[in-house]
């Protein structure tokens, strides 16, 4: 299964770019929708951050390279009243290179103007943005808008224009990676009930470690799973109740 790592720039007390719209939360919203495109396409996907929270640049590349993924995309928009779309890839091109050019001919699809596919080289003659040069895997920065230009502003205004962008990056991984662009059909799972057996046992909001802790089991009692996925290599299970998802690895089936 392909492996793709999204982060969505900024977030918490780091703002971003901030004009008609801020820069965080537009971030945050591409990046989901990105997420969920390639979800859906059975994509192995791990979002840096899927709520409004602090991280650091650090954090998050080392997020990344123990992820393992194949390529990398981090969201963001622009400002300094410019106009129009641009991403970053890696001096040395290759996947990354390519990736950007997918990604870039997708967002014409849609409507938005390119300012072009770029490099940007740092003084010790290596790639200035550290997401690029210090991730494992081919990475790319996609600025998607202006949010301080009142007339491009109006491409991200709303969350089915942002999703429209996320949607428009994923389809430039999937041609990137050579998968074909259709939604996997998945055979309704039997629901089937677990013991947990850890002490302690976290209940997220979706299934991977990326989703936030919402509840915690702490008993070895009976749940009714409906659902279950495998994400890097864990095995998670919703749960009928609707609290969310817990991490079957600790649990027995019976």
């Amino acid at each position: 299964m392909s492996k793709v790592f999204i982060s969505p720039g900024h977030g918490g007390s780091d703002t971003g770019a901030v004009g008609f719209l801020v820069e965080k939360d537009v971030n945050l919203k591409m990046a989901k929708a990105c997420a969920d495109y390639l979800s859906a396409r059975e994509i192995d996907v791990l979002l840096s951050r899927n709520v409004d929270g602090n991280e650091s640049l650090n954090e998050k590349i080392s997020e990344c390279n123990a992820f393992n993924p194949d390529v990398a995309v981090e969201c963001h928009n622009n400002a300094g009243n410019g106009n129009g779309f641009e991403v970053y890839h890696s001096i040395v091109g290759g996947v990354g290179k390519t990736l950007a050019q997918n990604i870039e001919k997708e967002i014409i699809n849609i409507g938005q103007n390119s300012r072009g596919v770029k490099t940007r080289v740092g003084a010790s003659g290596t790639d200035y943005f550290a997401f690029i040069r210090q991730t494992s895997c081919p990475a790319v920065i996609c600025e998607g808008a202006f949010v301080d230009n009142a007339e491009d502003v109006k491409m991200i205004d709303s969350d089915e224009k942002c999703k429209r962008f996320g949607e428009a990056y994923a389809r430039g991984i999937l041609k990137t990676l050579g998968i074909k662009d259709e939604v996997i059909k998945v055979e309704p799972q039997k629901v089937y009930l677990v013991k947990v057996t850890a002490d302690g046992l976290n209940i997220r909001t979706g299934p991977g470690t990326n989703y936030a802790v919402v509840g915690l089991i702490t008993d070895n009692g009976v749940y009714t799973i409906v659902e279950d996925k495998i994400i890097s290599g864990i095995k998670w299970g919703k749960l009928k109740s609707g609290a969310g998802w817990i991490a079957l690895n600790y649990t027995t089936k019976i």
